[in-house]
This record gives structure tokens, C-alpha cells and sequence, in this order.
């Protein structure tokens, strides 16, 4: 998360960074030339304020994320690499409190035989996701731990190098950065 928060905002978090310590920096001027101005006061502490709070965002994002993320059950993956798209699967397996429970209160014989149907569970249908690397806004980049594949700048999918041998990993980094246009370093 740290790798995609550095690269896609950064640009902006710079830019904001910059912005509020110029205006803030005007402020402090301005209320050394006029001490007696209150507003300037005002503007400073605003300023100091979005400062701290920006620069404390990405930390508190990361924090929502991973709590959210913590609550949800853990899912399969399944991908396909193709010489023209990337497929991903993703099995979706009901938490355990969504699990209904058998009861085994066998006072009444019809009412058994109607809990045990209800208990049937039905079998995760995988989701697809189909990337097309000509058509689709398509990003790839690594770090020591895993290989990311980034759509469109919001979705990110995560190939833990743990998972994959070194021959694998080589064959997926080697048609990834060919087919998303990145160079091969």
C-alpha cells in the first residue's frame, strides 16, 4: 500500500504540502508586519492545521484500510496471463457468522427436514475480472515482496513473490512490463 500511495499521490501531496507552507509562510510575514491583525492569526493556525492533517492522511488511510481489509474473510485468486489480457478470479467465501447453523431439535419431524434444506449452502461463484494490456490503463511495478499490477490507478492486485517461483516471477514480471509498456531494466 506504502508503494502505491508513494507513487500515485505523491505528485499531489507535494503540490498540497507546498501550497499550505507558502500560504502559511505569508501569514507569518504579514503578521510580523502587523502584529494587531487577529484574521492573520486565524489564517496561520488554519494553515498549520491542513499542514499536520495532510501530512498525517496517507498514515490514517492506510490505518482505515487495513482495519476494513481485517474484517473481511480471506478470498482465492485465481490468475491467467495471456499474451493479450489478464484474467483474475476471485472467490468470494461467505464469513463464518453468514454460515447457518444446523439445528438438531428434532421434536418435529417436518421441521427438520425443512431446517436441513435451508442449511444447503450453495458453492462460491468466482468473480472475473478480464484486463485487456492494449485497452485497459494498466500499471506494473515490484518491490522485494510482491509484483503489483495496478489498474486505473484505484484497483490494486498483489502477486506475492512468496507464492511463485523464481522462474515464474520472471516469465510474469518480464510479460507484464512488456504489455503495460514499462521498461525492462
Amino acid at each position: 500500500m506504502k508503494m502505491f500511495q508513494k507513487e500515485y499521490s505523491s505528485k499531489r501531496g507535494i503540490l498540497f504540502t507546498i501550497a499550505y507552507a507558502l500560504i502559511m509562510a505569508a501569514g507569518i510575514v504579514l503578521i510580523v508586519l502587523n502584529p494587531t491583525n487577529v484574521v492573520l492569526y486565524i489564517a496561520v493556525a488554519l494553515c498549520l492545521f491542513g499542514l499536520i492533517f495532510h501530512l498525517t492522511a496517507k498514515k490514517r488511510v492506510r490505518k482505515s484500510i487495513i482495519k476494513t481489509l481485517s474484517k473481511m474473510n480471506p478470498e482465492d485468486y485465481c490468475c491467467t496471463i495471456y499474451k493479450n489480457r489478464i484474467e483474475i478470479e476471485t472467490i468470494i467465501k461467505p464469513k463464518e457468522e453468514e454460515i447457518p447453523e444446523k439445528n438438531d431439535n428434532n421434536d418435529n419431524k417436518e421441521n427438520s427436514d425443512i431446517q436441513e434444506d435451508e442449511v444447503e449452502l450453495k458453492e462460491p461463484t468466482p468473480i472475473k475480472s478480464v484486463f485487456k494490456f492494449k485497452d485497459d490503463p494498466l500499471d506494473f511495478s515490484e518491490d522485494k515482496i510482491s509484483l503489483y499490477l495496478v489498474y486505473n490507478r484505484q484497483q490494486i492486485y498483489c502477486f506475492p513473490k512468496r507464492c511463485l517461483s523464481e522462474e515464474v516471477q520472471e516469465k510474469v514480471r518480464s510479460h507484464l512490463k512488456k504489455m503495460t509498456g514499462e521498461e525492462l531494466v
